[in-house]
């Protein structure tokens, strides 16, 4: 599966995309909260923030999964996809995301 085709699966079957997406721009608006002048972000810079971090999460997963499935070239999407379930992967994925604790 291609990372495209990955997060694109993430983001059609599971809760935790969403989820961590709202959790990473409540903590970049935390963090904002606390710096003061100069220092403080605008919006958009915030939300670019919350999602670089959102970003890091889909990639990360992609990346465990990429390193023991690779990428067939041949049914890669099912092969994924079979994987996925036969581990649980989106149960976890979501569970993992319910735990997240920005620090």
């Amino acid at each position: 599966m291609l990372y495209h085709e990955f997060k694109e699966y993430l983001e059609e079957h599971t809760t935790g995309t969403e989820a961590f997406a709202k959790k990473a721009l409540e903590n970049e608006l935390e963090k904002n909260k606390k710096r003061s002048g100069k220092a403080k972000w605008n919006d958009a810079k915030v939300q670019k923030a919350a999602d670089d971090a959102y970003k890091r999460a889909i990639t990360n997963a992609y990346d465990q999964i990429k390193a023991k499935k690779g990428v067939p070239k041949y049914n890669r999407e099912q092969v994924w996809i079979d994987f996925m379930e036969e581990v649980n992967f989106i149960e976890m994925f979501n569970e993992s995301v319910d735990e997240v604790v920005f620090e």
